[in-house]
């Protein structure tokens, strides 16, 4: 469906599942999302994961303070790259929500870049229940068909053309620089969907 056909209005962001990529927006966007996505998962009494290669200051501040114990944030060196022993605390923290019947846990990659073993990590995850969101670094990093689900937030110039062609022209140039802080396009399949971002409050 094409955006013009698509309502206006913004819906809430629905719950995510599977294998969802984020596009677009600022550093501070992402970083709304990051912790807002979180909060929404902790509320639920979820299990959240952040692995932060993008490294913001403000994302490891807002999930320190605001979620004490209830999200583990792991910075990882800015290469992008899941060290050995992070993967394993991910698989052992995932193992034990599940043991627990904590709900399926919220997994967030910020500019993570995958190896064959991770890679194979995240596919033992998926198929285990685990909702992974991977805020990707640029367009060129949403690989076809490896994403069920890709939620685009405010961009401008040529990357949104970038991102516009990414997703096979869902949303054109215009619309994504039309979106404002705290809204997002959201692409399941071949459904387009304007939606509201989760609130940090």
């Amino acid at each position: 469906m094409a955006m013009a056909e698509a309502t206006c209005a913004f819906l809430p962001l629905p719950d995510l599942c599977g294998r969802v990529a984020v596009l677009g927006g600022t550093a501070i966007d992402k970083t709304l999302l990051l912790v807002g996505l979180a909060l929404r998962q902790v509320r639920q009494q979820g299990i959240v994961l952040c692995l932060d290669a993008r490294r913001q200051k403000q994302t490891e501040v807002q999930f320190r303070l605001l979620l004490r114990g209830g999200a583990s944030y792991l910075p990882l060196p800015t290469a992008g790259i899941v060290p050995d022993g992070i993967a394993q605390r991910v698989l052992s923290t995932v193992s034990r929500a599940l043991n627990e019947k904590a709900g399926s846990p919220l997994l967030l990659l910020d500019s993570v870049l995958g190896d064959q073993g991770w890679e194979r990590t995240l596919i033992f995850l998926l198929n285990a229940g685990v909702t992974v969101v991977e805020l990707l670094p640029s367009p060129a990093s949403l690989i076809f068909g490896g994403y069920e689900t890709v939620l685009i937030l405010r961009a401008h110039g040529e990357t949104a053309g970038e991102i516009s062609r990414a997703v096979g022209r869902k949303v054109n140039d215009e619309e994504l620089a039309g979106l404002k802080a705290g809204e997002g396009v959201l692409v399941h399949l071949a459904r387009t969907q304007r939606v509201s971002l989760p609130e940090i409050s």
